[in-house]
């Protein structure tokens, strides 16, 4: 018997892959490139829960042992506690405050790094008509620590004892009218401007390298008037060196009831002064700074920290990084309006 060759029909054919092995290889495929996005996002996200891992570095632009740098150490210390990680804080001074502030606006937008600042960061755009970095646009708010009013006071030794007295006094004496701040450019000038303009009084501006020799001039009557914090000016006042004639927060300070309000007395546009509070360069991840400005604010409402910075002055705030950033713009333009009119320019 002849053996009978299959026909081509008849040969053994390779099974092709059924329909559901198919969608099991489908989804094994998607399941596999899931897993390695997943895999590529992860360090990113484990960084951010595990935020922070390290020290983080706060810079003060001004120097150790003013009151920016004083209330920083108060609040950083209790935010190490609370973060369980070491706050290291830096001092970087010099050109009101920029040197510090741009050396924070350059660095790693990691939350490692963060900048203190005050009143004079947002006006410094107004004074240096050539800055290197936007003070505004290079860095973002986290949370504010305070408000800083600012006591307004005279020389003992010149007639003036009530803010009415002196705006008398002032425009009956232009010559003799002046006032004393810790360098041009900085909240107490500022302020001294914006009174001037609202008492319309004319009053020159004698800057200082700090208050201490303001202070000896103001004693002996070379200088008629300044503002400064209440932690500075009132142990002159209690000396009898100087007298206090009112202050520019919203109330009367508790520690000192008997001075009013610029508000009280007919100025109600001289509510606030200087303040302080906590920046990050402005790509530091969202959920970073929300998780700093929540610490932030446990530490200042924490009963230890919230007494002692109403002890240095300090009127404590606290807030979201939206609440610091639209205040800041809001400071910004008052300010720079003041500038302006001031005719204020500095190199």
């Amino acid at each position: 018997m002849h053996q009978v060759s299959a026909t081509p029909a008849q040969q053994p054919l390779v099974a092709a892959p059924s329909s559901s092995k198919r969608k099991g290889t489908g989804t094994r495929l998607i399941q596999a490139i899931l897993a390695l996005c997943a895999a590529l996002v992860a360090p990113h996200t484990m960084a951010q829960e595990s935020y922070p891992s390290r020290p983080i570095r706060v810079v003060v632009p001004y120097t150790a042992g003013g009151v920016s740098d004083t209330v920083t150490r108060l609040v950083t210390q209790k935010l190490s506690e609370r973060l369980k990680t070491p706050v290291v804080v830096e001092n970087l001074p010099g050109a009101n405050g920029q040197i510090g502030s741009q050396n924070v606006a350059r660095s790693s937008p990691d939350g490692y790094t963060l900048l203190v600042v005050v009143a004079a960061h947002v006006v410094n755009p107004s004074l240096y008509p050539k800055m290197s970095f936007s003070p505004l646009a290079d860095l973002t708010g986290v949370s504010q620590f305070g408000h800083i009013p600012l006591l307004m006071v005279s020389s003992a030794a010149l007639p003036p004892k009530t803010l009415p007295e002196f705006v008398q006094w002032a425009k009956a004496n232009p010559d003799k009218a002046s006032f004393a701040s810790s360098g041009t450019g900085s909240g107490a000038h500022l302020v001294g401007e914006l009174f001037g303009q609202a008492a319309k009084v004319k009053l020159t501006h004698i800057p200082y390298k700090g208050m201490a020799p303001a202070l000896t001039d103001m004693f002996s009557g070379q200088v008629a008037m300044a503002f400064d914090s209440v932690q500075t000016m009132m142990p002159q006042v209690k000396a009898g060196k100087l007298n206090a004639l009112a202050i520019t927060s919203e109330k009367r300070w508790p520690s000192i009831p008997d001075v009013p309000t610029m508000s009280e007395l007919g100025y109600p546009g001289m509510t606030g002064g200087s303040w302080i509070g906590l920046l990050a360069p402005a790509k530091v991840p969202s959920a970073t700074i929300n998780k700093l400005s929540a610490e932030l604010q446990a530490a200042i409402d924490s009963p230890d920290v919230h007494a002692k910075l109403i002890e240095y002055g300090i009127d404590p705030v606290g807030g979201t990084p939206a609440q610091f950033n639209s205040f800041m713009q809001s400071e910004a333009k008052r300010w720079g309006q003041v500038v302006k009119q001031a005719n204020i320019r500095l190199e």
